[in-house]
């Protein structure tokens, strides 16, 4: 098997116009869908991307109303990586999210550095400047020019209860690569 990347990450929210407002008026993703959840009518289900809904920078969200916020665990991810084209771009979202009363730490070492921020329910989110050659997928906002604008996803980090027993499985049969203190696929 031959992964190529992620084409999708899904999370739950409490409170669906916050989450609409934190996503599309700051993070400057647009607001693709809003249906509802196909097991269970009640529940909504939002989807943001780029401007074409493509594979790659679509994040959805159930919206169970009053749900606290999740503590993340075994088998949950707990970091979206987001592409960004440059330094300048990690400069204005920096400046953004402060500006929004967003707390931003910058991480890294060497010359390289991101920066980490959390959603209004904690999901944890970071943005690198992108390596990866890929085609940017981004989505237009009045607010937030092109060249700074998210470029789809970089990767997702997920806790696991033992690192190890999830070895085989990643590096025999999805073909992961020993990554820092994890794994990782990247697509040709």
């Amino acid at each position: 098997m031959k992964l190529e990347g992620i084409h999708h990450i899904t999370a739950i929210t409490g409170d669906a116009p916050r989450n609409v407002d934190f996503y599309t008026r700051i993070l400057g993703l647009r607001l693709v869908k809003k249906s509802v959840n196909q097991d269970d009518p009640t529940v909504y289900h939002l989807f943001y991307a780029d401007e074409q809904g493509s594979a790659g920078a679509d994040l959805t969200f159930f919206e169970y109303p009053g749900a606290a916020p999740g503590r993340a665990g075994r088998g949950m991810v707990h970091r979206i990586a987001w592409r960004v084209a440059s330094d300048d771009a990690l400069s204005f979202w920096a400046e953004r999210l402060a500006d929004e009363g967003v707390q931003v730490d910058r991480v890294g070492d060497g010359g390289a550095f991101a920066l980490r921020f959390r959603d209004p329910e904690g999901l944890e989110h970071e943005l690198v400047v992108d390596a990866s050659g890929d085609d940017p997928l981004i989505a237009e906002h009045p607010e937030v020019p092109a060249e700074h604008a998210l470029r789809g996803f970089d990767g997702v980090r997920a806790y696991s209860h033992d690192a190890e027993q999830s070895r085989g499985l990643l590096e025999g049969a999805l073909a992961f690569e020993p990554a820092g203190d994890g794994w990782e696929v990247r697509g040709e």
